[in-house]
């Protein structure tokens, strides 16, 4: 179920809070979180919630065994989590490599024909429409990161499976991350405290995430989708208009995701890792990697790139873990050769920093800002397009060969005018500026008292009113259509 469900909204979540908080014994409410977490995934995919137990079992088996001399007892966990993922994600794509395509998918068929095996017998299954389960890629890293840190000592191996379990189906960040590591949660797991200003800031949190989904991300895809469905994205205006506004929902749609997990973990007493720091505003492809999807790019660099040696084995060593890592990550992504092509994109604009540091340094800043996120648009077009003949037609487009414009594509750029400066003034730091000047001026610092003050009372008010009007806006927006699917829901 999407964050951005009225079901969830007026429903789900408003019973999870009033459940959890009037229980006292963390014990009990971690079990109630559980409980929640596992339904919440059983309303989605049912049919894998056993596949979620069984490897979240195996896993925790497993760590048990782990050795710091022994690497051959973190490397057979490890790999029985890639190859599950692989199996799911990656079996059709590399079987179509080798020549061997089967209409629809081996493992689609294969899960299909369990289901109608399952209903003849009394179950009521619905029949997928994809074999991927719901947040396979983030659960299993997640439990790749559990392992390799209890290889390393950082985190000792959880003595109680249903602490493990709360851990990986914790519901804020089970589907999209983010991957918050388990020596981050161990702590808190057991001893997180809440309180009214906890929840008032979450809340706060997760209503700005769903503004950002519900009012930029669901309403630029709508304008991608209508441009395509009058065959006017391929002009020169229209490419252009599909590729700036794809930009933004994808910033907008994960980025507000991430803002909504991050709200309801700090609801419930947990502080989950930041995942984006306004990366539209970077200077260069490296500080972009840095803001962009951040808990995903650590994982890397610390489970991939650095293992393999980083940057300490020579220049050339490291332009080849540089390849390992981006050739991995575009494949995260998605079994298509889109994705691959756009993470070799990247490893080849990284290593071209590299080589030129000095000389791109000597730019000015404006001018800076302005090649970077040319270079990320471009990379957003190889990202959204998934066939050739669409990534070709895109790319022609925006060279002038499908025209210049469309009928009605004039309009539709008029109208979406506010949108495209809103979307503009999201990515920049204007709104985080005006926000922390009116905290610091109602003196509403992070270190100070809970005591209310005339001034903390006028911040109070003012914030409430906002989230107010946010979220009757995400409403309106709501009733009486669904929710665009998130983006980073199919990854």
């Amino acid at each position: 179920m999407e964050f951005s469900n009225l079901y969830f909204l007026y429903i789900w979540l408003p019973l999870l809070m009033m459940v959890y908080f009037l229980t006292r014994e963390m014990r009990w409410k971690n079990l109630i979180l559980l409980g929640f977490s596992l339904m919440l995934y059983a309303m989605g995919q049912p049919l894998y919630l056993p596949l979620l137990l069984g490897l979240t079992y195996v896993n925790y088996r497993l760590a048990k065994r782990i050795r710091r001399n022994r690497p051959q007892s973190v490397i057979l966990p490890v790999a029985i989590d890639i190859a599950v993922l692989a199996c799911f994600k990656y079996l059709d794509f590399f079987l179509d490599i080798f020549g061997i395509s089967v209409s629809g998918g081996v493992l689609l068929k294969a899960v299909k024909c369990l289901v109608s095996s399952l209903n003849s017998i009394g179950f009521a299954f619905r029949e997928p429409d994809s074999v991927l389960p719901i947040g396979i890629s983030f659960y299993t890293f997640s439990m790749i990161s559990y392992l390799m840190d209890v290889y390393r000592k950082k985190v000792a191996p959880a003595q109680r499976f249903s602490k493990l379990l709360l851990y990986v189906c914790l519901f804020p960040k089970l589907l999209q991350g983010p991957i918050v590591r388990y020596e981050q949660l161990d702590f808190q797991l057991s001893h997180r405290r809440t309180n009214p200003r906890f929840v008032y800031e979450g809340c706060l949190r997760f209503v700005i995430g769903l503004s950002k989904k519900v009012l930029l991300a669901d309403y630029c895809g709508k304008v991608i989708s209508e441009l395509a469905a009058v065959g006017t994205n391929s002009t020169f205006v229209g490419s252009w208009m599909c590729a700036v506004l794809f930009m933004f929902r994808i910033y907008f749609d994960f980025s507000g995701y991430s803002d909504m997990a991050i709200g309801l973990g700090r609801i419930f007493g947990f502080t989950f890792c930041e995942n984006f720091d306004l990366p539209y505003m970077s200077r260069s492809i490296t500080e972009f990697w840095r803001r962009w999807h951040i808990s995903l790019g650590t994982f890397f660099r610390d489970y991939l790139y650095i293992p393999l040696g980083g940057n300490r084995r020579g220049f050339r060593r490291q332009i080849l873990n540089l390849l390992a890592v981006w050739f991995l990550t575009g494949l995260w992504h998605g079994a298509s050769w889109n994705y691959v092509l756009w993470g070799l994109y990247f490893f080849g604009l990284l290593t071209a920093e590299k080589h030129n540091a000095d000389h791109l340094k000597k730019l000015p800043v404006p001018g800076r800002r302005a090649l970077t996120l040319g270079l990320i648009l471009f990379g957003w077009v190889l990202f959204a397009h998934e066939e050739p003949s669409a990534l070709a037609a895109a790319v022609g487009g925006m060279v002038g060969f499908g025209g210049f414009a469309g009928p009605g594509v004039g309009l539709k750029l008029l109208n979406s005018l506010p949108l495209l400066a809103a979307c503009t003034v999201g990515c920049t730091s204007l709104p985080r500026r005006i926000s922390g000047g009116w905290r610091a001026l109602c003196g509403m610092t992070a270190d100070d008292s809970d005591t209310i003050t005339p001034r903390k009372a006028a911040y109070l008010v003012s914030s409430l009113a906002v989230m107010a009007l946010l979220l009757w806006l995400c409403t309106v927006s709501l009733v009486g259509s669904t929710s665009a699917p998130s983006i980073y829901g199919n990854y």
